[in-house]
């Protein structure tokens, strides 16, 4: 608050301070205006369609890698869910990942593993050596595999059963392609509504921004799960950095650094959402830090792998980080420039374009969100386009404390809980 009363005062100044601070907001007005006609953009750009299914003699040997820490109690439901994709068992290579001090999900996993299902154990860090977390199992796990493609899917992960037959197709149709991603969509979006916001954000992020992003030829940042790689090129870039605890968003930068694209399909994986704020907040808080690590590290060599990459790396972390960071403020600036203009205290009136651009910003994004939960068939999710501001809002704490933990502790890994929500049966919808 301090922060914004002295930049509403500097802007409200006469002295070169408050021309600088003007022509700075006029600056970040216009960039948000450009970021929100990419927005509109993006909501027209119609997906990529399927690639022509490949005969089932030529399906590729496919790794599953399928990480685990304390959770015993979902290994059921994941080894029932991923027994219902539809490839050939013969052809399949899926591994339970354990950690060493893991007891109780290593008894469960060797109980109900069998073939092609097999469990493998990360045995615990040496001190002083990596830390325990998912990037490294997931390297420990993929020098032991088998799979010319790979996958990962979480504990509570329900991918759609046709989903590793399209992404065979569709990298046999693009061998340019290196990676690709799968929609994540959550299953439990009635849970509240920090969940219903949640997923509106994946709904625009998986369904409208990434299929456009493929469309256009522009690398993007993989998810968690659900992203499919060549192992060629995964092992090329020496898989996944155990120190970043958002992997999957460096890996696909250092993918894209060797010239390769990367692309999307459409058959989903279900996810269950954090629904209550506690450990949204951690998860976040892990996820910013991850992004702020990554940024920092690709902007060591920006230029390598070309345009494309480093213009994708400011519009996906660089533009999003900054965005986090400057809209609460901005939020909290204008609520009190306009109370301040109705009680008298200020004669200026409010620039018209702040407000047209802050107005053009906000409808684009809730545009995706809305454009999103219908190509997700979530159209209940509709009802809650309207408060998607307020959620944005509440993105500035854990961007405190990503910057906090950035100095504190880089490398800890907050691992979310899963199994709160039972997936629902069935299959899993396109």
């Amino acid at each position: 608050m301090v922060l914004s009363l002295l930049f509403a005062a500097g802007i409200l100044s006469d002295t070169d301070l408050g021309l600088i601070l003007r022509n700075l907001t006029m600056l970040v007005a216009w960039v948000s205006v450009a970021l929100g006609l990419i927005r509109v953009l993006a909501c027209l750009t119609p997906r990529r369609v399927a690639a022509a299914p490949i005969a089932e003699h030529d399906l590729p040997d496919y790794t599953i890698l399928l990480p685990l820490f304390r959770e015993a109690h979902m290994v059921d439901g994941l080894v029932h869910s991923l027994t219902a994709l539809d490839y050939p068992k013969d052809k399949l290579d899926i591994i339970l990942i354990c950690e060493a001090c893991d007891a109780l999900t290593i008894r469960r996993a060797q109980q109900v593993a069998k073939p092609p299902f097999r469990v493998l154990i990360v045995p615990e860090t040496d001190p002083g050596g990596e830390p325990q977390t998912k990037p490294r199992a997931l390297n420990y796990a993929l020098s032991r595999s088998r799979g010319e493609l790979v996958t990962i899917f979480d504990a509570e992960d329900r991918p759609h059963p046709d989903q590793l037959r399209d992404a065979a197709s569709a990298f046999a149709a693009h061998p340019d392609w290196v990676a690709l991603q799968a929609p994540l969509l959550y299953f439990n979006t009635s849970d509240s509504r920090l969940a219903a916001q949640f997923g509106l954000e994946y709904a625009g992020l998986f369904t409208v921004l990434l299929p456009f992003y493929d469309r256009a030829g522009l690398p993007f940042p993989l998810g968690g799960t659900s992203n499919h790689m060549r192992r060629a090129e995964l092992e090329a870039v020496g898989g996944w950095d155990a120190y970043n605890v958002t992997e999957d968003a460096d890996l696909a930068f250092r993918l894209a650094a060797l010239g390769g694209r990367i692309g999307w399909i459409a058959p989903p994986t279900k996810e269950e959402a954090v629904s209550s704020l506690r450990p949204w907040m951690r998860q976040r808080s892990r996820w910013i830090k991850g992004y702020i690590q990554t940024w920092l590290v690709h902007m060591n060599r920006p230029l390598s792998g070309g345009w494309r990459r480093v213009v994708m790396l400011q519009l996906t972390l660089g533009l999003s980080l900054l965005s986090v960071l400057f809209y609460a403020p901005v939020i909290l600036y204008l609520t009190l420039f306009a109370i301040a203009s109705f009680s008298g205290l200020i004669e200026s009136p409010m620039p018209g374009v702040y407000l047209g651009a802050l107005g053009v910003s906000l409808a684009c994004g809730m545009a995706v969100g809305a454009i999103g939960a219908v190509r997700a068939g979530q159209f209940r999710l509709l009802a809650h386009v309207p408060l998607m501001p307020l959620y944005w809002l509440m993105l500035f704490p854990p961007f405190m404390a990503a910057l906090f933990e950035l100095r504190t502790r880089p490398f800890h890994w907050h691992k979310t809980e899963h199994g709160v929500t039972a997936a629902p049966p069935g299959k899993t919808g396109r």
